[in-house]
């Protein structure tokens, strides 16, 4: 099982399909630091987003990271693109 096994793994776990719960995932590049970053979010309507970190990439797979938010919207089907 890889790295990116074990992230769609925590996605699933997190994605509990609540009602009336929106969840998406966000992959984010933070160019000072180098790191990319991938954060679950969700939000039940009207409230405030819960965010969590679940990964942290280096710069070095900045390339692949198209392939894997492919990966994780087919594999997980989040409720916001």
């Amino acid at each position: 099982m890889n790295y990116d096994d074990q992230l769609i793994k925590k996605i699933k776990e997190r994605f509990i399909k609540k009602i009336n719960t929106l969840y998406w995932v966000c992959i984010v590049y933070q160019k000072y630091s180098k790191k990319i970053n991938v954060y679950f979010q969700f939000s039940k309507i009207d409230t405030a987003i819960h965010s969590g970190q679940i990964a942290k990439y280096d710069e070095q797979y900045k390339e692949r990271m198209a392939g894997l938010s492919k990966r994780i919207k087919h594999e997980t089907k989040p409720t916001r693109n």
